[in-house]
């Protein structure tokens, strides 16, 4: 077999910023198939200074791949894959594992040779998880708060559709009829149930916490990006001089000193920003801190194709 990648529902927001991001890591163009549904079949995707056409995802021959990636949920191509011997990995996937994190400087995951999908961490658990393994290291967390703000990209193509027609149609006085969001979206905040699998793999990521992190869900009408607000606090007192050293000392992210936006730091980028870096007055072990990243870029991408090379080099 070659050591070929497919990606499945290529014209999505999230396989652009993969594509992106498989382009700069050197995967040739005639290492790729894109997929995607009848109707875009045909159309051509930018990709290192070329186009490579799409094919369809439901009559494709998955043997002809070594790896699926799936960044949009799809039963029927997730057992046709598994069933060509096709090894699929997506954030999507439905089962109980603990979730697949790497990032650029983190050691090889532990994968078995056995598996036929692999169930990788969803976009807020990679933008979180690089800053919060670093701090665990210097000082273990013992507890950990945070609250998730979404923009409606998370919802893919229908969401950021949804936000943009009911945006027209209310500036306009007219009606809007919410289809993707149980409500209007549009000069509106939602909040969502936590994914009861992110808390999970927070646990699992970070084992020092002595009890389930408190995480919550706000969905907001921008159209890209993503934000968190995090509190925690250390089992003992830590400098927060200390905190800021560490993290400024990743790769990919910076701390600024004043505000900083989904827009205006972080569109489009494959790093992130910290700011409000701070601790309360008197509260030495606590740290609060308000990051931002594109979600599918610093987020998804990173991770999807750090496991990909990983998996050809050592695996496949």
């Amino acid at each position: 077999m070659d050591h070929r990648i497919a990606i499945s529902h290529a014209s999505g927001i999230a396989a652009e910023a993969i594509l992106e991001k498989l382009s700069e890591s050197g995967i040739a163009p005639d290492s790729l198939f894109l997929l995607d549904n009848e109707a875009h079949v045909g159309k051509r995707l930018p990709y290192a200074g070329g186009r490579i056409a799409i094919r369809d995802q439901h009559g494709f021959d998955f043997s002809q791949s070594a790896l699926l990636l799936m960044p949009e949920a799809d039963a029927e191509i997730e057992s046709t894959a598994i069933a060509q011997g096709c090894l699929l990995l997506s954030h999507l996937i439905e089962r109980e594992s603990p979730a697949i994190f790497m990032s650029d400087a983190e050691a090889a995951p532990n994968i078995s040779y056995t598996e036929t999908s692999l169930r990788l961490a969803g976009a807020e658990l990679c933008c979180l998880l690089p800053i919060l393994q670093a701090l665990d290291r210097m000082q273990s967390i013992a507890h950990l708060g945070v609250t998730l703000i979404r923009s409606v990209e998370f919802h893919g193509k229908p969401g950021v559709d949804e936000l943009a027609s009911q945006t027209v149609n209310l500036l306009n006085t007219r009606q809007v009829v919410p289809s993707v969001f149980p409500e209007q979206i549009a000069f509106n905040v939602l909040p969502e149930a936590a994914d009861s699998r992110i808390i999970s793999d927070l646990d699992h990521f970070l084992g020092t916490i002595s009890y389930s992190p408190m995480v919550q869900t706000l969905n907001v009408p921008l159209f890209h990006g993503f934000a968190a607000a995090v509190q925690l606090r250390f089992e003992s007192d830590i400098a927060l001089i200390d905190c800021r050293k560490r993290l400024e000392s990743l790769d990919n992210l910076s701390v600024k000193q004043g505000s900083a936006s989904p827009i205006s730091d972080c569109n489009q980028s494959f790093s992130c920003v910290i700011s409000h870096l701070e601790q309360v007055t008197n509260q030495h072990s606590g740290l609060q801190f308000w990051m931002i990243a594109d979600p599918m870029r610093y987020g998804l991408a990173n991770n999807y194709v750090n496991v990909a090379e990983f998996l050809l080099k050592s695996f496949l």
